[in-house]
């Protein structure tokens, strides 16, 4: 399938020839039901997702809090920004109805055509916008939060990415991300193979920024962002996601111990499945709630406001 090509260059990299990265996620959620306490309990075992929608979750208690002291309703806006086709938008349509009114921006139009009918197949509704240029199509202080995953490595302009954020979310927002991130030292085996010319990242020619723990604060404090909590997770994915590093461990003739092992864990971990995914994730979750804000190992979830 060939895909509209556009000028944009990061988030989704698109070329004459068309779209080089792709993504269409589906929602965790059921097609044809209201949230339940099953999709509740689905929500352990992603908790990259848990995490992220909780604290958007806050700002919601928070305007609930405002409507019922001001006796008027509005409903709280949320901007996906690298929204693909809707997988989380329809999430969290599907967890909060009507209180809240959600849109969505990505640099791919056919991933916006998609996410359009996405949302009717789920029976919510959802605004979505094409954004190319450095200006996102947004007045000022317009949303009451900013969720974005996995979009910032793959932005070209970071500095002028963050600003739009910071100029878009009102004064107290919450931004709720997930970012890529360069190695941590506590990385032990990822390090390892990267020195010896391995990178396990299957995204390497994509992700075009990417910024260390320490690095990554100081951009969105400089940006107006005040970081209140940041995880990772992982720290032991050589064990629990082998599937991670199969395919590159896979293709060299060196690392003969660690090659072996893989085989061995990728091995067992297909043979288990979806149990041996299931408690993987859900070690990652105990894992980013217990040594998660202490670890620097690769990718963080970040849990901040836009200053006053």
């Amino acid at each position: 399938m060939k895909y509209k090509s556009n000028n944009t260059l990061g988030w989704g990299v698109a070329k004459e020839n068309g779209i080089e990265e792709f993504w269409d996620a589906r929602p965790i959620f059921s097609v044809n039901s209201d949230f339940s306490l099953v999709d509740r309990l689905k929500l352990v075992f992603f908790p990259k997702k848990l995490l992220l929608y909780n604290w958007i979750n806050k700002s919601l208690k928070e305007k609930r809090k405002e409507n019922k002291q001001t006796g008027k309703f509005s409903k709280l806006r949320i901007l996906d920004v690298g929204c693909g086709t809707g997988a989380s938008i329809i999430e969290m349509k599907k967890m909060w109805g009507k209180e809240v009114e959600v849109y969505g921006v990505d640099v791919i139009e056919m991933q916006i055509e998609l996410a359009k009918k996405r949302v009717k197949e789920y029976g919510v509704w959802a605004k979505f916008d094409y954004y190319e240029n450095n200006l996102m199509p947004f007045q000022n202080n317009f949303f009451d939060v900013i969720f974005s995953s996995d979009v910032l490595g793959h932005v070209k302009n970071v500095a002028n990415w963050l600003e739009e954020l910071q100029r878009v979310l009102v004064p107290g927002g919450r931004l709720a991300m997930f970012s890529e991130s360069k190695l941590g030292k506590h990385a032990y085996i990822r390090n390892y193979l990267y020195k010896r010319g391995c990178n396990t990242d299957p995204h390497t020619e994509f992700h075009i920024s990417l910024y260390s723990k320490a690095e990554l604060k100081d951009l969105l404090n400089q940006n107006s962002f005040e970081v209140k909590k940041m995880y990772t997770a992982f720290w032991l994915s050589f064990l629990v996601h082998p599937d991670e590093f199969y395919g590159t461990l896979h293709k060299q003739k060196g690392f003969f111990f660690l090659r072996n092992i893989n085989n061995v864990l990728y091995w067992i971990k297909k043979k288990t499945q979806p149990v041996s995914t299931a408690l993987a994730e859900l070690y990652g979750l105990v894992e980013m709630l217990t040594l998660g804000r202490f670890l620097e190992v690769q990718g963080y979830i970040v849990l901040a406001k836009k200053k006053d």
